[in-house]
C-alpha cells in the first residue's frame, strides 16, 4: 500500500461566542466635477463629442461619465462610493474619452478623506483637467504636533529645531515655508498631559483652482522627513490637499500621537549573502524605515564578533508603544544601498516589514534573514531565464489604452536579473525589451542572467513602453526557478496583466502502481527534496537529495512551472512519502 504524505501545516479557525454583528457597509455620496475649458480652448475636448469621466478608487478605475452644466465648461456628477471606506480616502483622476489621463499639477492622483458616517456627502472642489486653470493664490494654514518626536529625542525643544513644509507648492525647497511654535494652542493627550507643541504657518499657494498639492514636514535641522499613515497619503506617500483658501486639519508628525515609549531591538541574519558573496563585514548594515525618515545610515546595526553567528546584527530603536513601524534592512554595496525584498510570506505593507509596537518597556523582534532567504532559498549557480508573456487583450493599467502590436513595445523589469528596480522608461528597461516570438503572433520572450546568490523566488513585472502600467505599483508577479541542472530554465507563460505569485513547493501525489512502480510527482526547487519512510509511528524519514532541483530536471510544464516526475520503485509493504524544504 502505498501512500502520500506532505510536511504541512494546518490552521483551524474557530467562531467563539453567542451572536454576530453585522457591519454597516460604506457609503459617501461624491460629487465630482472639472472644468474643461482650457482642453476646449485648445481643440482636444469639443463638447458633445468628447466625453470625460470621473475614474479612481471608487469604481474600480472605470468611468463615471460627467455631464455638462447648462452651457458652462464645468462638467459633473455623483457616485455613492461604497468600495471605499468611511474615514478612509478616494483616489481619482479625470479622463477624456476613457483614453486620455490627466496629468495632474503634483503627478499623483488626487485625493480626498471621505466623511466618517456612512450615506454623508462629500462634494469635491472644482479642479481644472489637468490642472490647467490660470493660477490662483490661497492662503492655507498648516499646523502640526511634534509632542511625540520630543519623546523621541527627534525634535530638541530648546529653539534650535523646528518645522518647515515641502511639497509641490514650493517646489520641495527647504526653507521657502518654516512653521512656528504657537504657544497658545494646547493639547491633552490620552494621559492628561497638556502640552503646547504644535507648530504653524500660514503660505500663498499659487496653483491652478482645485489643484492636486502634496507635501510633507520636515524636522529641522536634521532634515528628517516623516513617513505618512496610509489614511493620510496620496499614491506617493505624502499628504495631500486642493488648491482652495483652507486651515488644514492639526495633525502628529508622522501621524504619531504622544506615546509610552518602547525600546525595540532589530535583528537581521546576513549568513546566505555573506555565503554567496553578495555582502562581507566591511559592508554597512543599516535599518531604515518610518522610524527614521528612511535615512539609510541613521540607524547603524553592529554584530556581536564573540556570538557563535557573527553575521547576526542588531539595532535597539525608541518607538512609541501603539504605533506601527514600517521597515527595511539594508546594505551598502560596491554601487551603493542594497535594500532588502520583503515577499510573502512575510507579512509586508507597500513591500515593508511592519509590526505594532506592544504596550512594553522594551521588546525583542525575532531575527530575520535579510530578503527572508537563508542560504538555501538562493541560486548555487548562474541561470539563464526565459520570461514569455501573451500580449492577448492586453491594455495599459488602470484603464488603457489597448496595446498595439504594430507599434508598442514589451519590457520585464525585476531586481533579480537587473540588479535593482530599474527606472520605468524605455531607456531605463532598453536591455529588457522583449522580442515578438514566433514573429507576428501576440507573445513576447527574452532570457537574461540570474546570477548565483540570487533568490530562487523572483519577482518581476511586464511593461508597455517601459511604462510601470501592467498593474498597480507593488502588484508584482513572482515565479521560483525549479531547477538549475542545466544553467537555463524557462518560466511558464504570463498573461500581461494577470499578476501571479507561485506557491514555493508541494502538489505531491502518487498514482496507482503499475508494474513495480508508481507515478510520484511534486512540484519542487532547488532547495526541496522528497523523503520516504516506511513506519510513521517509529520509522525515520529518508532523504533523497537526487530529488532537488539542483539535481532533478525530468518533468512536465505547469502554472507554476516544472512538476518533477518520475516512477518510484514499490517495493513491498507500506512507504510514505513527504517533501521536506531545508
Amino acid at each position: 500500500m502505498i501512500i502520500k504524505s506532505t510536511k504541512c501545516a494546518l490552521l483551524a479557525g474557530m467562531l467563539l461566542g453567542t451572536g454576530m454583528l453585522a457591519a454597516q457597509a460604506s457609503s459617501s455620496i461624491v460629487t465630482f466635477s472639472v472644468d474643461m475649458s482650457a482642453q476646449i480652448a485648445g481643440a482636444t475636448f469639443v463638447p458633445g463629442t468628447d466625453t470625460v469621466s470621473a475614474n479612481g478608487t471608487f469604481n474600480g478605475y472605470g468611468p463615471l461619465n460627467l455631464v455638462r452644466v447648462g452651457a458652462t465648461t464645468v462638467y459633473t456628477n455623483t457616485a455613492n462610493d461604497t468600495t471605499d471606506a468611511n474615514g478612509g480616502q478616494v483616489q481619482y483622476k479625470f479622463v477624456i474619452d476613457s483614453s486620455t489621463w490627466e496629468t495632474t499639477g503634483d503627478y499623483h492622483n488626487r485625493t480626498a478623506l471621505l466623511p466618517s458616517t456612512s450615506g454623508a456627502s462629500l462634494v469635491l472642489p472644482t479642479a481644472f483637467f489637468a490642472d490647467a486653470g490660470t493660477p490662483v493664490a490661497n492662503d492655507v494654514r498648516f499646523q502640526m504636533d511634534v509632542s511625540q518626536q520630543i519623546a523621541l529625542g527627534n525634535f530638541v525643544n530648546d529653539g534650535s529645531s523646528y518645522v518647515d513644509v515641502r511639497g509641490s507648492f514650493n517646489s520641495w525647497s527647504g526653507g521657502a515655508s518654516v512653521l512656528t511654535n504657537d504657544p497658545t494652542i494646547l493639547r491633552t493627550n490620552q494621559f492628561g498631559l497638556v502640552t503646547s507643541n504644535v507648530w504653524v504657518g500660514t503660505f500663498s499657494v499659487n496653483a491652478s483652482p482645485g489643484a492636486a498639492i502634496d507635501f510633507k514636514y520636515v524636522i529641522q535641522p536634521a532634515t528628517i522627513w516623516e513617513a505618512v499613515s496610509p489614511v493620510n497619503s496620496d499614491d506617493g506617500g505624502n499628504r495631500f490637499f486642493a488648491n482652495v483658501a483652507q486651515t488644514l486639519p492639526l495633525v502628529d508628525f508622522a501621524d504619531a500621537p504622544f506615546a509610552p515609549l518602547c525600546s525595540v531591538t532589530f535583528a537581521v541574519d546576513m549568513s546566505a549573502q555573506a555565503y554567496y558573496g553578495n555582502w562581507n563585514p566591511a559592508m554597512a548594515v543599516d535599518l531604515a524605515g518610518s522610524l527614521n525618515g528612511w535615512n539609510t545610515g541613521a540607524t547603524p546595526m553592529t554584530n556581536n564578533p564573540t556570538a557563535s553567528n557573527t553575521n547576526i546584527y542588531y539595532a535597539v530603536v525608541v518607538i512609541g508603544q501603539g504605533s506601527t513601524p514600517q521597515y527595511k534592512f539594508t546594505y551598502q554595496g560596491a554601487g551603493g544601498t542594497v535594500w532588502e525584498s520583503v515577499n510573502p510570506p512575510t507579512p509586508s505593507i507597500g513591500g515593508n516589514r511592519f509590526f505594532m509596537v506592544p504596550s512594553l518597556a522594551s521588546t525583542t523582534l525575532p531575527t530575520v534573514f535579510f530578503s527572508g532567504t537563508s542560504i538555501y532559498d538562493l541560486l548555487t549557480t548562474n541561470v539563464w531565464v526565459t520570461f514569455t508573456v501573451s500580449m492577448t487583450n492586453a491594455s495599459q493599467y488602470p484603464s488603457g489604452p489597448a496595446f498595439n502590436f504594430g507599434s508598442d513595445n514589451v519590457y520585464v523589469n525585476g531586481p533579480a536579473f537587473t540588479g535593482a528596480w530599474l527606472g520605468w522608461d524605455p531607456i531605463s528597461l532598453a536591455s529588457y525589451q522583449l522580442t515578438n516570438n514566433p514573429i507576428g503572433s501576440e507573445v513576447y520572450s527574452g532570457q537574461f542572467l540570474i546570477p548565483l546568490g540570487s533568490a530562487l523566488k523572483t519577482t518581476y513585472k511586464y511593461s508597455i513602453n517601459g511604462v510601470d502600467n501592467e498593474a498597480g505599483s507593488g502588484n508584482d508577479r513572482g515565479r521560483y526557478i525549479r531547477s538549475t541542472v542545466t544553467g537555463a530554465y524557462s518560466f511558464p507563460m504570463d498573461t500581461f496583466g494577470s499578476q501571479y505569485n507561485e506557491p514555493s513547493f508541494g502538489q505531491l501525489a502518487v498514482g496507482k502502481m503499475s508494474a513495480g512502480t508508481v507515478p510520484l510527482s511534486w512540484l519542487g526547487a532547488p532547495n526541496v527534496q522528497v523523503q520516504t519512510c516506511t513506519n510513521l509511528t517509529s520509522g525515520s524519514w529518508v532523504s533523497h537529495p537526487e530529488t532537488s532541483g539542483a539535481v532533478w530536471s525530468a518533468g512536465i510544464n505547469s502554472t507554476n512551472g516544472l512538476v518533477s516526475v518520475t516512477n518510484w520503485p514499490a517495493g513491498s509493504g507500506k512507504l510514505f512519502f513527504r517533501l521536506m524544504q531545508q
